[in-house]
């Protein structure tokens, strides 16, 4: 009877043993399977962000391509009872004041990048750049007359946009045209758009969460079309694919080389408005043709 009931007793314990390691499986995989769950929540909710910010990115650029040349002067209605900030290099025009407050914090942070990326240390402006900040896109495109699509633009010196999410890249982008069109001055037609814009873009990348450029590298333009390419004949996404392409070479222009480098570069634009020369004087003979540009790039991509 003893020996009959240590078999029991065993076959109890065993039992419980089973049952607890049973459950402390049932557990363990179970905190496994929420673990994956979550982590894989995390990487979709990450990926989809990322998506949504290049998305946004996208057609932040593609709405401002058409709309950031050049313009000739002109004077929107902006009604009195504005308020105004002054900073060192601009002046600031918008209904909100808290929006001028806000955006006081960073846009001589932009204006620094801007001349820290081209060397234009001894480049000052004559007068303070003027910002007006319209309260929506509605009245933005009721005052200005400008197309649907326009985030903002910039005209003698003044930029015009309108209060939303995106206002910080749309101001890092044509605070970059003013900088640079008031550099070149009379000459600014002159200097090959993807030059003007690759560098706008450059700066709104940096002051946007996009780390990369969000276009295929194996879907470039080739050289020819990308310098004789005409805006307003390409589909949109060949325009898009232009946009991306003057930005990462402009950012590989002044990523891997010093920064005195591209302001030879600039100067001899300035100076000569030729591609080639102004590539070989710059840049000391490490290019000496825009397809030796080019091919570095190329090269660049395929290592990143």
């Amino acid at each position: 009877m003893k020996l009959f009931n240590i078999e029991v007793e065993r076959s109890y314990w065993l039992l419980t043993i089973g049952v607890v390691m049973a459950i402390y499986l049932w557990f363990f995989f179970m905190a496994i399977s929420k673990f994956v769950e979550i982590k894989n929540e995390r990487i979709l909710k990450t990926n989809t962000e990322e998506l949504q910010s290049l998305k946004e990115q996208i057609v932040l650029m593609q709405r401002l391509k058409s709309d950031a040349g050049i313009y000739p002067e002109s004077i929107p209605d902006f009604p009195a009872g504005y308020s105004q900030l002054y900073t060192p290099h601009f002046l600031l025009l918008s209904y909100n004041e808290q929006l001028l407050n806000n955006v006081v914090q960073y846009i001589e942070q932009i204006y620094s990048s801007v001349i820290s990326d081209t060397n234009l240390y001894n480049f000052n402006p004559f007068e303070r750049y003027t910002i007006y900040i319209y309260k929506d896109s509605k009245d933005y495109k009721e005052k200005t007359k400008r197309p649907e699509w326009s985030g903002g633009y910039v005209s003698s010196r003044k930029i015009y946009t309108y209060e939303s999410d995106n206002i910080k890249n749309i101001l890092s982008h044509e605070v970059t045209h003013l900088i640079f069109n008031d550099f070149l001055a009379t000459l600014a037609e002159k200097i090959p758009k993807w030059i003007h814009e690759g560098l706008a873009i450059h700066q709104e990348k940096k002051f946007s969460n996009l780390k990369t450029y969000p276009f295929d590298k194996m879907n470039f333009l080739p050289a020819d079309e990308f310098l004789n390419f005409d805006l307003s004949k390409a589909s949109s996404e060949k325009v898009n694919i232009w946009y991306l392409q003057s930005g990462s070479i402009i950012s590989f222009m002044l990523d891997n080389y010093p920064k005195e480098h591209f302001y030879n570069f600039i100067l001899k634009l300035k100076e000569t408005a030729n591609i080639d020369n102004a590539l070989l004087w710059g840049y000391q003979s490490r290019f000496n043709n825009f397809s030796d540009l080019e091919a570095e790039w190329h090269k660049g991509l395929s290592i990143k």
